[in-house]
C-alpha cells in the first residue's frame, strides 16, 4: 500500500469528467492508493443529464430527474466516510498553470494530476443556464410551461437534438404547428447516410413536424433564444417566412476555454484550435510535451466532429483515467508508465427516438430509416428513458430536491 499523497483535479463533471472520477475513486478505495484525494469543479452545483432534455419539454416529471447533485457524488467511494478526502468545488475556472487552477471567487487549488473535461454548452432547451439547484429546477419547468403554451414552434437545426425536439412535441402535442429547418441538404450529421435523413424527414411528417431542407435562417443580431414565448417572423435565404410563437435554435455547441490563456502565455504558444478546442496527443493529454500531466477528454479537446458524442466522451475519460493510474502506479515500480493511446475511433452508430413511438438507427451494418425496425431500436434502446437509467447509476446516492 502506497503512503503518498496525490491529487488529482478534476474541472467540469461531464460525462468524460464523470468517468474518470469515478474509475479513480474505485482505485483509491480498492487499489492500494488511500491517500489519493480528488477534487471535483464545475460551474454548476449539478449534473444535467443532457441526453434526456428532448423529452424534458414535455414531461415535467422527466424533466426534474435529469438534474443531478455533484456534491455526493463520490461519497460511496470513500476509503473512510468518517473522514471523507474527495471534494467538490462549485467555482468558473479562469486560468492554469502548470500545477494550479484559479477559480472566478478567487480560490487556488494546485494538483499533481489535471483533468480538463469542462464539455461544450448547448443552448436552451437542450441545457441549463442556472448554476443552483433550485434554479435549475424551475428553469426546466418554465421551459416545459412555454412549450406547453406555445401554438407554434420553430426549431432551427436538423441534428440529433433539433429532430428529437421536434418528435418530442409533435408526438405530445398534435395540433401545434411544428417547423424544423435546417440549412444542409438531410438531418442529422453528415457521416451517417443519407437513408437515415429520409427516413426521420418521413416519421417527423407522420407526428406533424414540417420539415424545410437546403434553408439557412437569418438570425438578426442581438437575438436571444431562451425557449420563452416570444412572436418572432425570421426569413430564410430563400425568401421565405417562418412565424411562430416560440423558436428553439439547436445549430451546435460553443467552447469556453479562455481559461487556457494564461498557459499559452506561458508558452508562448497557442494550444487550442480556431474553434477553441484544446489540442491534445493520441493519449489525450495536453499537446504539449512540458504538461504531460494534464488531460482533456470529450468534447473540449479538438478531436474530429465523431468524437463528440457522449458515448465517446465516456471511452475517452475511460481511457484517461487507466493512463493517469498507470502514472500513478510508476513510482512504486520503479519502471516508467506505459500509457495506451485512445483507439481514436469515431461514432458510427446513431439512435433517433422521434416522439415516443418513431426512430431511426444506424450501426452494426444496418441503416433502419423508413423501417419499423428503426422504430423499435430506437424506441427500445433510447427512447424509453434517454438513457436516465443508465445515468442514476452513477449517482446512487442522491439529494430529495
Amino acid at each position: 500500500m502506497s503512503a503518498r499523497e496525490i491529487h488529482v483535479v478534476i474541472v467540469g463533471v461531464s460525462v468524460a469528467g464523470i468517468k474518470v472520477a469515478k474509475t479513480l475513486a474505485t482505485f483509491s478505495k480498492s487499489g492500494g492508493y488511500p491517500n489519493l484525494r480528488i477534487t471535483l469543479i464545475d460551474r454548476n452545483a449539478y449534473h444535467y443529464h443532457a441526453l434526456g432534455a428532448p423529452r424534458s419539454i414535455v414531461d415535467k416529471e422527466f424533466g426534474k430527474k435529469l438534474i443531478f447533485p455533484l456534491s455526493t457524488l463520490l461519497t460511496s467511494h470513500e476509503v473512510d466516510p468518517y473522514s471523507p478526502k474527495h471534494q467538490f468545488i462549485q467555482g468558473e475556472l479562469t486560468s492554469v498553470t502548470a500545477n494550479t487552477v484559479s477559480l472566478s471567487d478567487g480560490q487556488t487549488v494546485s494538483f499533481d494530476y489535471l483533468v480538463l473535461a469542462t464539455g461544450s454548452r448547448n443552448k436552451l432547451p437542450a441545457n441549463l443556464r442556472s448554476q443552483s439547484i433550485a434554479e435549475a429546477q424551475e428553469e426546466a419547468a418554465r421551459m416545459f410551461d412555454n412549450i406547453a403554451q406555445a401554438q407554434s414552434i420553430l426549431i432551427v437545426g436538423g441534428g440529433a437534438v433539433g429532430v428529437e425536439m421536434a418528435g418530442e412535441i409533435g408526438h405530445a402535442y398534435p395540433d401545434k404547428t411544428i417547423t424544423l429547418v435546417h440549412s444542409a441538404g438531410r438531418l442529422l450529421p453528415l457521416n451517417f447516410k443519407p437513408a437515415l435523413s429520409d427516413g426521420v424527414v418521413s416519421k417527423l411528417k407522420r407526428v406533424g413536424v414540417t420539415v424545410y431542407l437546403n434553408e439557412k435562417v437569418a438570425i438578426p443580431t442581438g437575438t436571444t433564444f431562451d425557449c420563452s414565448i416570444r412572436p418572432l417572423t425570421l426569413y430564410g435565404a430563400s425568401g421565405r417566412e417562418y412565424t411562430s410563437d416560440l423558436q428553439i435554435l439547436a445549430t451546435g455547441t460553443q467552447l469556453h476555454t479562455e481559461y487556457m490563456e494564461t498557459l499559452e502565455s506561458a508558452l508562448g504558444t497557442s494550444l487550442r484550435d480556431s474553434r477553441g478546442g484544446i489540442k491534445v496527443n493520441g493519449y489525450l493529454q495536453l499537446d504539449s510535451p512540458k504538461f504531460t500531466n494534464i488531460f482533456v477528454p470529450g468534447d473540449v479537446n479538438n478531436l474530429p466532429a465523431g468524437a463528440k458524442f457522449a458515448l465517446k466522451a465516456a471511452e475517452q475519460g475511460a481511457s484517461v483515467a487507466q493512463n493517469l493510474i498507470a502514472l500513478i502506479k510508476a513510482p512504486e515500480t520503479g519502471r516508467p508508465a506505459v500509457l495506451k493511446p485512445w483507439d481514436g475511433s469515431l461514432m458510427s452508430m446513431i439512435l433517433v427516438p422521434i416522439g415516443r413511438n418513431l426512430g431511426v438507427f444506424q450501426g452494426m451494418g444496418m441503416t433502419l430509416g423508413h423501417s419499423w425496425w428503426g422504430d423499435v431500436m430506437a424506441r427500445n434502446m433510447k427512447g424509453k428513458d434517454y438513457f436516465l437509467s443508465q445515468k442514476e447509476k452513477d449517482f446512487p446516492i442522491r439529494k430529495t430536491f
